[in-house]
């Protein structure tokens, strides 16, 4: 195995010089090395510590609606999966084993109650709801009275205890959740309560300890947890735990996609469980930052590479369970909602480690796109698979050969797997945590955008930041900052790619223009205020197919096809069904964009809608583009309003094909 070493920039910047698919510049590599100073051993940038940065606006209001009138606050109402108390007394042991949902694995319920009492934690505490909190207290006293003596925190019993496949990855779903909480309530206890289970799984599966149970790929994803207790703590134990796993993972399953034999070699397609393979790109790219290792750096690069091949034209990858090297068709390929919200995850944690500014983009798209446009905007449903041309949704595969019963919206898809609805409890608040970032200098970075409120300290002194915005319905931020007392410092403003002239004004402040971020600084005092105003385009995103997507800021925009549902499963609760739609009798036959009106958008236009609900904007549009394309069979023009994919969700056509033969354009 090669172990040269490169510097830590170095790394970050080779980490992603490739990965051109994820609408990365070449202008932008170079950013972490530009402005991180002389130090080659940090990250471009930190995040901060749960809870420091708070939602609000649209993207509260959406947390709130989830919790009170949504699955995300009522999951273990609705199936046995996410209520089987699997880490207390449900425990998996030789005498009984937790196997109550539609595989029968023994792990699974462990990853549903795992990651869906993460995204509850977060939503409560991030909404400060008093009653979710109480829930939120009340199940952390419970698993904490059941850690054993040895510290460990996980869904199997002592005698069964880094036995089995499985072990590791509902450790990390729970204790991913835990740590989130220890920040959110400020509870130090449980912080000190994950160190002990995460110790314990270092000195049991570290060099000479036990061998490793392997059988489950998700356990690579323990090292979630320990590069959390790294940053943390500064203990390299954590590092050196996941890098002995990962190269013994490695050797072990050397044709898996993201082993280093296969990330090595370039032409290697990505073919095995999208959400395994997505999630698993967090690891070597942790392990690269970390050691500058030679064989990482590279593998991670080509990682990314790789997912740029199978990113939707929305944002996603393509999951259809496998990727089996399918390309990212609009039509013909679909994505997991819980490949969504791992690819979000990864993306945010290649932003936070290189700084490359094209990665917020990403980011936005995946949240701001897909995985709005996979969900109803009242928060009871979701549909496990999706395709950014969703023509019907009725329980069949897009060409209607076969039977998918993933295809359908439902609040806990308990007849396939509950997985994707406990992951989509974790999108929104993973995406806030991510808003601000600290960069190594010390400056305060917006990394992406929307309405939140950030309370931190920079140089010792308290500082409470409000950005008041309702991006990306609209492309104006306010941000006004309150410092206890004046203290002068930077802010660092990701300047999107889409935006041709962004105008960042702040009185009194040096403002100046580093890679891709806009630097802003000052002796702030109470009441300072910045404005960004950037400037949209109506722009064209070309598919996989040829066919075409019209974007207007971080939105893409659909064409919504009127929908008949049918619902074919009540639940308990009011409220609550799984529901299959076809298309309504009165869609109209497919349209084209018009080419001679390619230079100017396509002739959309966009239009603010008077009455939307500013709170719910994926309820009702906010913002349109009106346009005219042309029927296809005779090429007559009509008028047509596309709406942002989110408020499309049920049926819709995302791309679209133009009037001329064929196009010699590159894609922009």
């Amino acid at each position: 195995m090669i172990n040269h070493k490169v510097s830590r920039r170095d790394a970050l910047k080779l980490m992603l010089a490739g990965a051109g698919g994820l609408t990365i510049s070449p202008s932008a590599f170079s950013f972490a090395s530009e402005i991180s100073g002389s130090s080659a051993h940090a990250n471009a940038f930190e995040f901060l510590p749960f809870g420091e940065v708070r939602p609000a606006g649209w993207i509260k209001a959406q947390m709130d609606r989830d919790l009170n009138h949504g699955f995300a606050g009522r999951l273990d109402q609705l199936c046995k999966e996410a209520s089987s108390d699997i880490f207390v007394t449900g425990r998996n042991s030789v005498h009984s084993q937790n196997t109550n949902n539609a595989d029968g694995v023994a792990w699974w319920n462990g990853e549903t109650e795992g990651n869906w009492r993460a995204g509850f934690f977060m939503m409560a505490y991030l909404t400060e709801n008093p009653e979710h909190m109480r829930r939120a207290d009340a199940y952390v006293q419970h698993i904490l009275a059941s850690q054993d003596a040895n510290g460990y925190l996980g869904a199997f019993a002592p005698e069964s205890q880094y036995l089995h496949g499985g072990d590791l990855w509902t450790q990390a779903c729970l204790l991913r959740g835990l740590l989130a909480y220890s920040d959110l309530a400020n509870r130090p206890d449980v912080f000190r309560a994950v160190q002990r289970s995460a110790n314990l799984t270092v000195a049991t599966l570290g060099p000479g300890g036990k061998p490793i149970p392997w059988g489950e790929d998700h356990d690579l994803m323990i090292a979630d947890v320990m590069e959390s207790l790294a940053a943390r703590t500064g203990d390299q134990r954590y590092r050196d735990f996941s890098l002995f796993h990962y190269d013994s993972w490695s050797r072990q399953f050397p044709a898996a996609d993201m082993s280093l034999t296969s990330l090595l070699t370039p032409d290697k397609p990505y073919v095995q469980h999208g959400v395994h393979v997505f999630e698993s790109i967090r690891v070597p790219l942790w392990l690269a930052s970390e050691t500058g290792r030679d064989d990482l750096v590279r593998a991670s690069a080509a990682a990314l590479t790789k997912l740029g091949r199978y990113t939707e034209t929305g944002g996603s990858a393509v999951s259809e369970e496998m990727v089996a090297a399918l390309p990212p068709n609009p039509t013909t390929t679909e994505y997991e909602y819980c490949v969504s919200k791992e690819v979000q995850m990864t993306l945010q944690s290649a932003l936070q480690k290189s700084g490359t500014a094209h990665l917020g983009d990403s980011v936005e798209r995946v949240w701001f796109n897909d995985a709005q446009g996979a969900r109803l905007a009242d928060g009871t449903a979701i549909s496990y698979l999706t395709s950014d041309n969703r023509l019907t949704c009725y329980g069949r595969s897009v060409d209607g050969k076969r039977a998918e019963p993933r295809n359908k919206f439902s609040p806990t898809h308990a007849d396939v797997a509950v997985c994707c609805n406990p992951n989509a409890t974790n999108v929104a608040a993973l995406f806030t945590r991510g808003m601000w970032m600290r960069h190594r200098s010390g400056a305060l970075a917006a990394m992406l955008y929307g309405p939140c409120k950030v309370s931190t300290r920079i140089a010792g002194v308290p500082v409470t930041l409000e950005e008041d915005t309702n991006y990306p319905f609209a492309n104006e931020v306010e941000i006004q900052l309150q410092p206890d007392h004046p203290v002068r410092f930077s802010l660092l403003l990701r300047d999107p790619d889409w935006s041709s002239n962004t105008n960042v004004t702040c009185g009194g402040a040096s403002i100046s223009r580093e890679g891709n971020y806009w630097r802003v600084t000052k002796r702030w005092q109470r009441g300072d205020r910045l404005s960004i105003r950037f400037t949209p385009t109506t722009r064209e995103v070309r598919a996989e197919n040829g066919e075409i997507a019209l974007q207007y800021g971080a939105l893409l925009f659909a064409r919504q096809l009127p929908a008949t549902p049918s619902t074919i499963r009540t639940y308990p609760l009011p409220g609550f069904q799984d529901t299959h739609y076809v298309p309504a009798a009165d869609t109209q036959p497919d349209l084209l964009l018009r080419s001679a009106d390619r230079a100017s958008g396509f002739g959309f236009r966009p239009a603010i809608q008077s009455g939307a609900d500013s709170n719910n904007p994926f309820g009702s549009p906010s913002v349109v583009l009106n346009g005219t394309m042309l029927r296809s069979s005779d090429h007559q023009p009509v008028k047509v309003t596309l709406v942002p994919l989110g408020n499309a969700p049920l049926l819709r056509r995302l791309t679209h094909a133009t009037d001329a033969a064929s196009h010699s354009e590159p894609a922009l």
